[in-house]
């Protein structure tokens, strides 16, 4: 297997083609479905209300009886998007189905590239091959579904992320944070971002003066809170209770914390009847969603509080179920309900099973290299702290998905490593470009695989 710094272009476009013939194919299948009265009901007719100059406003009230009542029930990015595509009056579910899917098919490169930088070049290519055909990073294209904008936001946290590992500067953090602040516009527990990604590798940085990482880390933080200023400040403004990111915490949380979701057979999972009884209805009928939102999350607190003693074993249960390993055969009936095809979701749990081994594998090569897998951890353990702090779905793991594959092409490339020679250094006229690239990583990352060191 013979890779050449030069070629790896050639492979991420061969990969990223590949991808969009998978993705092309899931659209055709899925095109013009109904979308139901959830999730890609309201970003298709937000996107549209947007573009008719309406504002953010809940497409539930409005479309039913004609109310304008403000909308926070999630991050406005994907909503935002959208709307792109119908100022220019592609308004139609197939059209955003497409707006999705090239979402999906950008995403495939930028988990390329990432990888690569924690990697090399041979795990960038495998990256791209994997995030061409994984189930868990195309299935949500033809839904409609935000998840795809947050699985690029987050491609693009790891890759910046890793480009700061290889070479640290104030930019590149300030970069970093904006990244976040974009990943959690997406999804609103990708905020943990932040803390989670900018704060260590600032604080991790070796060589300078703790005086320069801790302004180097104030830069990244307020590149990221700077981001997400004018969304916080516009719903602070316009809800009677004090609203942030969403005002969907306390529904959600209501859903996932009542009897049929801590004794009963969905134990981790969610039920939508909770959820209706802590005041669904009421969000979508025109009530104030700030007001239904702080008494749904009252509510389910109460509840947790009353129920404490069972929290360990609901907690079990949502980390089980995310992780694929709490009866799997249940969690492929339930994506099914969750708009996937059975063959979809059979394979999609086969092959998380065999990323999940990889990724665990690439954390102990980029340990074994003294390269930080930090930069593509930080998005699962913030996964992790929602889905805890919330419930496990198939679909809330999509976020942590691209630097799942990272890590895993990571690892694959450490076991090929073991039966394929090295890269081979292309020659000629981009030799001296090559040793150019090596002087300035520091290291021989430019054509070889999980060889560290790196500076932070």
């Amino acid at each position: 297997m013979r890779v050449v710094r030069s070629g790896f272009g050639r492979w991420i476009l061969l990969a990223t083609v590949l991808g969009a013939l998978v993705r092309i194919a899931w659209l055709i299948d899925q095109w013009n479905n109904p979308i139901g009265f959830e999730d890609a009901f309201f970003y298709h007719h937000q996107a549209n209300l947007l573009a008719d100059g309406k504002g953010f406003i809940s497409p539930f009230p409005y479309l039913s009886s004609g109310i304008s009542s403000p909308a926070a029930e999630h991050p406005p990015l994907f909503s935002l998007y959208l709307a792109v595509f119908s100022v220019f009056g592609a308004t139609s579910v197939g059209w955003h189905q497409l707006a999705t899917t090239l979402l999906g098919i950008a995403t495939v490169p930028l988990i390329g590239f990432a990888a690569k930088e924690a990697g090399g070049v041979r795990a960038g290519i495998l990256a791209g091959f994997i995030a061409a055909i994984y189930p868990h990073l195309w299935y949500q294209d033809g839904i409609v579904w935000a998840e795809a904008s947050a699985q690029a936001a987050v491609a693009l946290f790891v890759l910046v992320a890793y480009r700061y590992v290889r070479r640290p500067s104030a930019r590149t953090l300030g970069a970093l944070g904006l990244a976040a602040a974009i990943a959690a516009m997406t999804r609103t527990e990708l905020v943990l971002l932040l803390p989670l990604g900018v704060v260590p590798l600032a604080l991790w940085t070796e060589g300078l003066p703790r005086r320069v990482q801790l302004r180097w880390c104030a830069i990244g933080l307020a590149a990221g809170v700077g981001a997400l200023l004018p969304w916080t400040a516009f719903n602070l403004a316009r809800f009677d209770q004090p609203t942030t990111l969403s005002s969907n915490l306390g529904l959600t949380l209501a859903s996932a914390n009542c009897d049929s979701t801590w004794y009963g057979p969905n134990i981790g999972y969610w039920d939508f009847q909770c959820a209706e009884s802590a005041g669904t209805g009421a969000a979508l009928t025109g009530g104030d969603p700030s007001e239904v939102d702080a008494a749904a999350r009252a509510e389910a607190l109460a509840f947790i509080g009353d129920n404490r003693g069972r929290l360990p074993a609901v907690l079990a249960a949502r980390v089980g179920r995310i992780a694929g390993l709490w009866s799997p055969s249940e969690q492929v009936a339930i994506d099914v309900i969750e708009h996937r095809p059975p063959r979809v979701a059979q394979s999609g749990v086969a092959l998380w099973y065999l990323v999940l081994g990889l990724a665990a594998v690439g954390v102990v090569a980029l340990r074994r290299a003294r390269i930080p897998s930090w930069p593509a951890v930080a998005p699962v353990v913030a996964m992790l702290i929602g889905v805890i702090s919330a419930f496990a779905s198939t679909r809330y793991r999509a976020s942590a998905e691209p630097a799942m594959v990272v890590l895993a092409a990571c690892g694959a490339a450490s076991l090929l490593s073991r039966w394929w020679a090295r890269p081979v250094r292309s020659s000629g006229a981009d030799e001296p470009a090559e040793q150019g690239d090596q002087r300035e990583h520091g290291d021989h990352h430019g054509d070889a695989d999980l060889d560290g060191p790196v500076r932070v």
